[in-house]
């Protein structure tokens, strides 16, 4: 069975307040209708979790885009070991998380790197703004193979270390909070790729 991944048809279509949020996030246990906001940004990003309109739990994370790919994607395509260190800093981040955020079925990547992916993706004919953990882990798979010597042309994805750095923070996220499905809500404004 083909996967949706690649239908190429356009649809067109520290304050007292957090230590409060962590408390009650403590008590409160996550069922499927709560979902993950992440919104990537430069340096930082800041992570939601929510349950309808009720924020839950909010932190601000030490890990951003500008700063992935400054620290360790510093070749387009990344070199395997390039990706292999950007992994791991990713990790570091992420896995302390999973006790106040795992067990969630859908991570909401905004923002900026939520348009750079769409406009990638857009741009190899990938038109979907869902993804299922399959399937982000079936588009990382061909980056890798694209790091490891594989020519970008026989993929169609782009070779930009923020695509790269973008999917990759993205693919943690969902691999260690056990996330099923990601959903892309990009800015209006175009991203270049």
């Amino acid at each position: 069975m083909r996967s949706q991944l690649f239908n190429t048809t356009d649809p067109s279509g520290g304050t007292d307040q957090d230590k409060s949020m962590k408390l009650e996030s403590a008590r409160t246990p996550i069922t499927t209708n709560h979902i993950i906001v992440l919104d990537i940004g430069r340096e930082t990003s800041l992570l939601k979790r929510m349950a309808g309109e009720q924020m839950r739990v909010c932190k601000e994370l030490p890990l951003g885009l500008d700063g992935l790919v400054l620290q360790c994607l510093r070749h387009e395509p990344p070199w395997p070991i390039e990706l292999e260190h950007a992994i791991e800093r990713t990790e570091e981040t992420v896995m302390p998380l999973a006790p106040q955020f795992s067990g969630s079925h859908q991570l909401v990547l905004q923002g900026m790197s939520a348009s750079l992916m769409v406009t990638a993706l857009q741009a190899c004919g990938i038109f979907q703004s869902v993804l299922t953990l399959n399937e982000v882990e079936a588009l990382f798979n061909r980056l890798v193979a694209i790091s490891q010597g594989r020519p970008s042309s026989q993929e169609k994805l782009s070779t930009d270390v923020r695509f790269f750095g973008a999917l990759l923070i993205a693919r943690e996220f969902m691999h260690h909070l056990h996330i099923a499905v990601l959903t892309l809500t990009p800015n209006t404004s175009p991203i270049s790729v």
